[in-house]
């Protein structure tokens, strides 16, 4: 290994720690709802919200706004410009970028195994890109084990992250048979985010940047800072307090972006156009179950119907961030949510479902 941490004690805490840095459930829960709903807005100032969001229907904006503050020292608010970590909501762009490497004839199936490009990587060949796409693999969750050992001050590439997610399987095999089973695991997309750069011969960034941000006019979309000091972004926040810097390349390709409401507008109203084929749009937004609040798993998104509403989705959990974007198809509908304040995942939920219930 390149870095001097002991190996053993790595691998162990990976076993041990799946997710802790980013989505451990990205299922919208069924939650409590207000007694009284009045308005969005009302809704969101009633339960603190902070960040900014945007809510629209049909082309018609109910909610586009920031809400509490974007930096508690200089009392500087937060607005509808500000730039927020998206944590895993990261994934739908990487899946973006699969598919971008099928329509380049980079890669002929998603049912091709990860030996087709990595002939080292273990049990290769019994993992796909298909079970990466939709967390099937069985990879276990490289974010809190790394994030611990990154406590000493050792810095991890992706690619050493990499070896050790190979070692971790080397040694203890993946969580179940690839394809029997759903485990969420930010190793998937990792995998995925470097498979890019090994097929097109361009960093991914560059790629997402050439292939989507670009087209899209996403202006301020890219990779984030480990440590937020630009007034245009948001700091982040825990229990009150800001989070200290982050080592992003820890989330490389499963939560690494930072956008604004603008952005994730764009690419929100484009996913519900024509940015996919009806082909592509089969495979990334996954049928639903036909029943309320049980979700089904596509290439970067989740699909669930909350009271017969057919809603695409993702979340994205983060050092000092909280967000979510949701697509309703039938209705042209967006929520989006981007909060500087960390672990509102519970708040995030009732959010949703009381705007899925009232406005749309």
């Amino acid at each position: 290994m390149k870095n001097s941490i002991n190996i053993i004690y790595l691998l162990a805490l990976l076993v041990v720690l799946t997710a802790c840095g980013e989505d451990e459930d990205p299922v919208v829960t069924d939650v409590s709802t207000p007694d009284a709903y009045t308005t969005a807005e009302a809704l969101l100032l009633g339960q603190q919200f902070r960040g900014s969001v945007l809510i629209q229907k049909n082309g018609q904006d109910l909610v586009r706004s920031g809400f509490g503050l974007a930096d508690a020292t200089s009392g500087l608010s937060n607005d509808a410009t500000k730039v927020y970590r998206i944590g895993s909501m990261t994934k739908a762009f990487t899946a973006a970028g699969v598919i971008h490497l099928q329509r380049d004839g980079l890669i002929e199936s998603f049912d091709q195994p990860i030996s087709d490009f990595a002939d080292d990587f273990p049990l290769g060949d019994q993992i796909t890109l298909r079970q990466l796409l939709t967390h099937r693999s069985g990879l276990p969750d490289h974010v809190g084990a790394i994030e611990e050992a990154a406590h000493s001050g050792t810095f991890y590439s992706p690619e050493d992250i990499l070896d050790i997610i190979a070692e971790s399987v080397t040694d203890a095999g993946t969580l179940f048979a690839p394809g029997t089973q759903f485990s969420y695991s930010n190793a998937n997309y990792l995998l995925l985010g470097l498979l890019i750069e090994e097929l097109t011969g361009m960093g991914y960034h560059d790629y997402l940047q050439m292939k989507i941000f670009t087209p899209l006019g996403m202006v301020s979309t890219g990779p984030g800072p480990d440590d937020i000091s630009s007034d245009t972004h948001a700091k982040g926040y825990k229990d009150g307090q800001i989070v200290a810097p982050y080592p992003m390349q820890i989330a490389f390709g499963a939560g690494d972006l930072v956008s604004t409401l603008g952005d994730l507008e764009r690419w929100a109203n484009a996913l519900m156009g024509d940015f996919y084929t009806v082909e592509e749009k089969a495979v990334v937004f996954a049928a639903p179950s036909g029943q309320n609040d049980i979700n089904t798993v596509g290439f970067g998104w989740f699909t669930i119907q909350i009271d017969g509403k057919l809603m695409y989705h993702h979340g994205g959990d983060i050092d000092g961030f909280t967000c979510f974007l949701g697509l309703l198809p039938e209705s042209q509908g967006i929520i989006l949510l981007l909060s500087n304040d960390q672990d509102r995942g519970d708040q995030r939920n009732l959010i949703v479902e009381t705007l899925a219930q009232n406005e749309f």
